[in-house]
């Protein structure tokens, strides 16, 4: 028998394929065999599975306050795309090759029909959250705009981070909440609000979306070194190859000594040999319990988050949360 996340999954994509079906067919006026240059990338990246975490909250959300999914449901499709958007270009920014486990779009097209794909999906993502049924729709549409400037923002610092000698954990966390933990309290908020949560209610769903949102990143970055690359969907050690100061770089360089923190940030800048460089530096992310303390911040941001349940102000879906919080926190990619 299925659990209520798997029939939100289950709801959501079929939601999302009839959404996708309409969107990219051919329009009147439109010669026949034209428009696919943009419309085979878009069904692309969509079909391209994923855990959809994101719009699985917003319905879990809505619902925990009342709400009905179906309200609710092209708003999760919203920030589905949404999502996917900002893969599309970071993809791009980060000259990533694969993206789970397939070509990303600007390897297997080019650059330009990237760039555009993701023009589109912004689009379509509005236009999805304008369907939304609800009262507050405002609201809604405020939540989703923060959000999108949040996380392009979040981009922002990622990339001067990488070429920035200065950075340390505060600075991290400041970027991820941006970049990572926003876009889950932005569907989470959107949810909240369609199910008709107060004031209370949604402030307590953004601290547990937040909380979760940081748990989710930090063990990204440790699943960069950890993971199981067939399931990962992408090379282990990605991030050390294109020099990211993720939680575990930066840990490093905190525990280090002077003498060993002036090797290993010559280490991790050096154009040795792809694989030697991330076999050693994982090494000493290891040597140096930075995997641990990864370990350890996720369990505690993983604790902030289930404890703002009690604060919610609902007595049913509570144990929905916990689960979540499970599948993300024992998630293996």
């Amino acid at each position: 028998m299925k659990n209520r996340l798997e029939i939100y999954r289950d709801l959501f994509e079929r939601e999302l394929k009839a959404y996708l079906d309409h969107e990219t067919s051919l329009k009147d006026g439109v010669t026949p065999g034209s428009m696919h240059s943009l419309f085979d990338p878009v069904k692309y990246i969509m079909s391209n599975g994923g855990k959809r975490i994101r719009p699985m909250l917003l319905l879990l959300s809505c619902e925990a306050f009342g709400g009905k999914t179906e309200d609710a449901v092209n708003a999760a499709i919203a920030v589905e795309i949404l999502h996917n958007f900002t893969l599309v270009h970071d993809d791009i920014m980060d000259n990533a090759s694969t993206r789970r486990g397939r070509d990303t779009i600007h390897k297997k097209w080019d650059v330009n029909t990237a760039i555009l794909v993701g023009d589109e999906l912004i689009g379509l993502s509005y236009r999805s959250l304008l369907k939304s049924n609800t009262a507050r729709l405002a609201a809604v549409i405020k939540t989703f705009t923060d959000g999108v400037i949040e996380v392009c923002e979040g981009q922002a610092l990622d990339k001067e981070f990488e070429a920035g000698s200065d950075v340390n954990i505060n600075d991290y966390f400041i970027m991820i909440r941006k970049k990572t933990a926003e876009l889950l309290k932005t569907s989470a908020t959107i949810g909240a609000i369609i199910g008709g949560a107060d004031e209370n209610g949604i402030e307590a769903i953004k601290s547990y979306a937040e909380n979760i949102g940081l748990a989710f990143q930090i063990q990204d970055d440790l699943l960069d070194v950890i993971g199981n690359e067939s399931k990962f969907g992408k090379k282990i050690g990605g991030d050390i190859l294109e020099r990211k100061k993720t939680y575990l770089y930066l840990k490093a360089v905190e525990v280090l000594n002077n003498n060993e923190r002036e090797k290993f940030r010559k280490l991790f800048n050096s154009d040795e040999d792809a694989e030697s460089r991330i076999n050693n530096i994982i090494k000493i992310y290891s040597d140096n319990c930075t995997v641990e303390s990864a370990k350890t911040e996720i369990r505690n941001f993983t604790d902030k988050a289930n404890k703002a349940i009690s604060r919610m102000g609902i007595n049913e879906n509570v144990n929905l949360f916990s689960e979540f919080s499970s599948m993300l926190l024992n998630r293996k990619y």
